[in-house]
């Protein structure tokens, strides 16, 4: 990571994505929560594994997936560190072939114009006029601001394939882009949060299917791969779900009113020891690569890992570590992998920790991204707005009850049980303020580098992404874009 970061206040609706501790005093809306990784480079934590450079004049790498044999899938590639997930679609009339960031946290879509002068666009893949005789564009433009970084454009309809569907599909096509954009592997985003967060003034992609495919059930079944397993299995499944990829069945808790894909959290089992939280939620974002909550509650959690210590908002862990991390939603525990919560190597066994104590939004909401996701088989259900989970073949179980629980008839290819239930389980506890190993002097953030100069091994670890190249992304939303 090469951005520099200020500890500032955060305002309640401006974040300023990419820099994220940088307070804006402009006042243009926030729309999503991002941070930019940077090109891939010569990582010693990168795995050997098969990519495919897909770029016509940049370098990113996609590690690509095997095509599903699942009706109505769709191949989840990656960039091999586990950072972002893609999809490609064909879009127009040539099938012009896009790789869309899969972002369960916005609804919002939109490609590279192939009008775009900017940088970004330079070393994408875009679409425009040339590549599609049906491409139609109207007057209505949108922006959308990441704070540091953002896009604006006009908006669009166009014939786009993918997962053996084919549908006329408005979407936004970018003319300028930010220079953010450099640092990542994709030539748009694929929003698929609930349709109430969508902000260009359009359908969504799943109610444009559902309108236009006739969905046996609008939902969405999602399998996200591990680089590190070098498994190339990763799906989304539209409209029902592949039984191939979880064992058992699938529990499900309703999502709490408003625009994203938001959860009741039960607690979090450390070491089998409850961090006895209360009252928090949890964004389920495919488009975020870590976890992200509070600080105070970033320190209950690590207090409970041996061997863990703190710099400012960052936390280091052994790289050893193989303490169990459980999140607890509906009575039902779910494992989050060493594998995915022990993150870069520093010095000698100090390795940064994948759970970032940051608070993105209000005190009690967390936001658990890919290394949540990829130990389990997560389904979105738009029809009865909720979630659920279940274990993923071929893995050990990641799950256990906890007092009780509540689980489904494991649901076919075409659709959700008809007996299946589900229900919001709140845990009254009293909160915890428990300490843990802590390096007060030092300030170091996988969102950039410290500039206090401090040499904790927190801060050495924390400073490791910034000389990796191993970035990370989070798109969230936060506020309202602009169509006009």
């Amino acid at each position: 990571m090469h951005t520099r970061w200020t500890s500032l206040p955060l305002l309640a609706t401006c974040v300023s994505a990419f820099y994220p501790y940088h307070q804006d005093s402009e006042t243009k809306d926030k729309r999503f929560y991002p941070l930019a990784p940077e090109r891939p480079s010569d990582d010693q934590d990168v795995y050997t594994i098969d990519v495919r450079r897909v770029r016509r004049q940049n370098a990113f790498n996609i590690v690509e997936s095997t095509d599903p044999t699942q009706p109505h899938s769709l191949a989840v590639h990656q960039d091999g560190q586990d950072y972002s997930y893609l999809s490609t679609l064909r879009f127009g009339s040539k099938g012009q072939e896009m790789h869309m960031l899969i972002d369960t946290g916005s609804t919002n879509t939109w490609v590279f114009g192939s009008d775009c002068k900017s940088a970004a666009c330079s070393i994408h893949n875009t679409f425009g006029k040339d590549d599609s005789s049906t491409l139609t564009t109207n007057s209505k433009t949108f922006q959308l601001a990441y704070g540091t970084g953002e896009v604006d454009g006009v908006m669009a309809q166009d014939k786009i394939v993918f997962a053996n569907y084919s549908l006329q599909l408005p979407f936004g096509l970018a003319q300028t882009a930010s220079n953010d954009f450099n640092n990542y592997p994709m030539d748009g985003i694929l929003g698929l949060g609930p349709a109430s967060s969508n902000d260009l003034g359009s359908k969504t992609v799943m109610q444009t299917l559902d309108d236009q495919a006739g969905l046996p059930s609008n939902i969405l079944g999602i399998h996200l791969q591990r680089a590190k397993d070098g498994s190339k299995d990763g799906t989304i499944t539209i409209g029902g779900l592949d039984n191939s990829k979880f064992k058992g069945d699938i529990a499900y808790t309703n999502i709490k009113a408003g625009s994203s894909w938001e959860i009741v959290v039960d607690d979090v089992f450390v070491g089998g020891q409850a961090c006895k939280f209360s009252g928090k939620s949890a964004i389920i974002d495919t488009g975020t690569s870590y976890a992200l909550m509070p600080p105070s509650d970033a320190k209950v959690l690590h207090a409970l890992i041996p061997g863990s210590s703190s710099s400012g908002e960052s936390y280091t862990v052994p790289c050893d570590a193989s303490t169990t991390v459980e999140v607890s939603f509906s009575k039902i525990k779910y494992s989050i992998s060493p594998k995915d919560y022990v993150g870069k190597q520093g010095s000698g066994n100090v390795c940064a920790s994948n759970i970032i104590g940051h608070q993105p939004f209000g005190p009690d909401q967390w936001i658990l991204g890919d290394i949540f996701l990829k130990n389990v088989y997560s389904v979105f259900d738009f029809d009865k707005d909720r979630i659920g989970f279940g274990t993923m073949s071929g893995t050990v179980s990641t799950t256990s009850n906890t007092t009780s629980s509540t689980s489904t008839q494991a649901p076919s290819s075409s659709g959700t049980s008809s007996t299946a239930t589900s229900m919001e389980t709140q845990i009254s506890t009293a909160s915890s303020t428990g300490g843990g190993s802590e390096t007060p002097s030092g300030n170091a953030s996988p969102f950039g580098d410290d500039e206090s100069g401090s040499n904790s091994t927190a801060a050495s670890a924390g400073a490791r992404y910034a000389i990796s190249g191993g970035g990370w992304l989070a798109l969230v939303i936060l506020t309202t874009g602009m169509v006009t």
